[in-house]
């Protein structure tokens, strides 16, 4: 398992246009790192009190924390903030294009603490941040397999070396869909039950083909041949036919496998020349966007059958019957004497 800490720089690179965040001070600081998902508004340090201080978070300064800034004398105003800055602190981010009293500029730039700025809300600015950093700061792990998205599903597809997990995820970018990773999948688990798959960042979107070499997806397909990363949805199990293995036939069960404590539907696929994979793997997504909506076309066909069944057992029931009520009958008019 890693936990990799994340950088201010990070932050910017990934999602600086979206927030349209803005650089106040030099980028000198910006390779900070921080490990925690959780945010700080400063306002007790503000005034002093400094025993519950989650320095070691991003700052955020909404119109609150200015405003009380603001209504500080210029002494007052730089006195309190070079206390703060004796913390050591990832970064500060004013939100709704307020504007930075020139006291914290110039402590920043002294202690290389990055001052960012950005018109949205305070709240839905932190609602966005701390979804982010939950995702980028959630435990990881790196395992070996082809990732893609398939009709919207991400689908994981593992087996050994060679059994050929990239050409059926090369046909699958052939047929519309998009890879994630190929060869290494970087897991993610975000809370207790989901998985977040992307691409290891020195192999992003190339693939290995044997007989061919190393092929860059993104420049042979567009960018709408990829995807930064997915929910694992579904587990595809690639494996030799083995004629002695009974798999399953009917699906009315659905099957699960326990992927670092995450339960992931999963299907065991057996490979064999004249098998086109690529198409049971859209048909075992189409098959588990069923599911989730409720429908198991085994098990209603089951049911249909089971039916069917009862309700012939039934009228043979009411035949039987009616054969001993009409035997009675007869046997009744036989032994009644005649007039």
């Amino acid at each position: 398992m890693l936990t990799k800490p994340i950088s201010v720089k990070r932050i910017l690179e990934k999602r600086g246009g979206e927030w349209k965040l803005e650089l106040l001070t030099s980028d000198a600081g910006l390779d900070s790192t921080f490990s925690t998902s959780e945010l700080n508004r400063p306002g007790l340090a503000l005034t002093g009190y400094y025993d519950v201080f989650s320095a070691d978070r991003i700052q955020i300064l909404g119109l609150t924390e200015i405003s009380y800034l603001r209504s500080l004398k210029s002494k007052d105003r730089l006195r309190r903030l070079q206390r703060i800055f004796e913390f050591y602190i990832p970064c500060v981010i004013i939100t709704t294009s307020l504007e930075a009293p020139p006291e914290l500029l110039e402590v920043a730039l002294e202690n290389r603490v990055p001052v960012l700025r950005t018109p949205l809300l305070t709240s839905n600015f932190s609602g966005h941040l701390s979804h982010f950093l939950e995702r980028e700061l959630a435990p990881s792990w790196a395992v070996h397999g082809v990732m893609v998205d398939v009709f919207g599903m991400g689908v994981l597809i593992q087996g050994r070396s060679g059994v050929g997990k990239s050409e059926c995820a090369l046909e699958l970018v052939e047929r519309g869909h998009r890879l994630v990773a190929d060869d290494i999948v970087i897991l993610r688990r975000v809370g207790n039950e989901q998985l977040i798959g992307s691409c290891s960042e020195r192999l992003r979107y190339h693939m290995e083909i044997r007989g061919i070499g190393i092929i860059d997806i993104e420049s042979m397909y567009g960018i709408r041949s990829i995807r930064d990363e997915e929910v694992v949805s579904l587990l595809i199990r690639l494996e030799r036919w083995d004629p002695k293995k009974d798999y399953a036939r009917l699906g009315i069960r659905q099957n699960y496998e326990r992927l670092f404590d995450c339960q992931i539907p999963q299907y065991v696929l057996p490979v064999e020349p004249g098998r086109n994979i690529s198409i049971l793997v859209e048909v075992a997504a189409l098959m588990q966007r069923l599911h989730r909506a409720g429908v198991n076309p085994a098990a209603n066909l089951n049911e249909q059958i089971m039916a069917t069944m009862r309700a012939q057992r039934e009228a043979r029931g009411a035949l039987e019957v009616s054969a001993v009520e009409t035997a009675r009958a007869i046997q009744t008019l036989q032994t009644t004497p005649g007039e």
